[in-house]
């Protein structure tokens, strides 16, 4: 038997394990490639089954669409229980003077180090320099204007690691403001739930019991960086 005549159900194995085994996501036309004899609307068909197997069986895995090709990632209901596992685990967390940056970028690119400047009113060297450290952003081309400033713009590290399978998944504006106000909403109700000084609720005790809820933070970053704070501060001291 060519490889050209598998079996949907031997192709569909495959695709699980190359799936399994991919460091980055792997995109359809690269599985069409290994796949001899299946066409990319097969490779998308047989992806969405896998998912309706998934769901219909209770398993807590999905296959997503991230950056243009498919990825393994654990089902968001259950999104929970594994940063309950994860919180004890190091990880290096954007600054808030990182995440301004990288707001700004991800929304207006391409765009010159004068205009994040101007919209976060102070320096941003640092910050930059730390953002494409851990290949969140990018060096696009030159503005036409005076001198030629470099542009900037996010990278397919940026979609990896907020799960975004494009820019166009980004929210718009008035969703933007919807999410920060429902985010500040829900700080204003921890902080009234919140436990004495120098005590830590345990997970799930605001609630009632059971994993903590709500969407995962998605400046938590895994790469290989040092780098890690909150707070705004001048980016030349405190970029990460």
């Amino acid at each position: 038997m060519t490889e050209s005549e598998l079996p949907r159900a031997r192709a569909q194995a495959i695709i699980e394990s190359i799936l399994l085994a991919a460091e980055e996501p792997v995109l359809p036309a690269r599985l069409c490639e290994l796949l001899d004899g299946h066409k990319l609307r097969d490779v998308r068909e047989m992806v969405a089954e896998l998912n309706r197997h998934y769901q219909e069986n209770g398993h807590g895995l999905a296959i997503v669409e991230v950056a243009g090709g498919y990825q393994f990632a654990t089902r968001a209901e259950l999104g929970a229980w594994v940063r309950r596992y994860h919180r004890d685990r190091t990880t290096i967390r954007l600054s808030q003077a990182a995440l301004e940056a990288l707001a700004i970028i991800a929304f207006k690119q391409p765009v010159t180090r004068v205009e994040i400047d101007n919209i976060r009113g102070v320096s941003s060297t640092g910050v930059l320099q730390k953002l494409m450290e851990l290949d969140l952003i990018r060096l696009v081309g030159r503005s036409e204007g005076v001198g030629r400033p470099m542009l900037f713009g996010t990278t397919k590290e940026f979609l990896i690691h907020f799960g975004l399978n494009s820019l166009a998944d980004l929210p718009r504006p008035r969703e933007l403001e919807e999410l920060l106000a429902a985010g500040e909403q829900k700080a204003q109700e921890r902080q009234r739930g919140e436990a004495p000084a120098g005590l830590a609720l345990p997970p799930g005790a605001a609630d009632g019991g059971g994993p903590p809820q709500g969407p995962a933070v998605p400046a938590e970053l895994t790469p290989g960086a040092s780098g890690a704070g909150s707070g705004r501060a001048d980016d030349d001291q405190q970029a990460g």
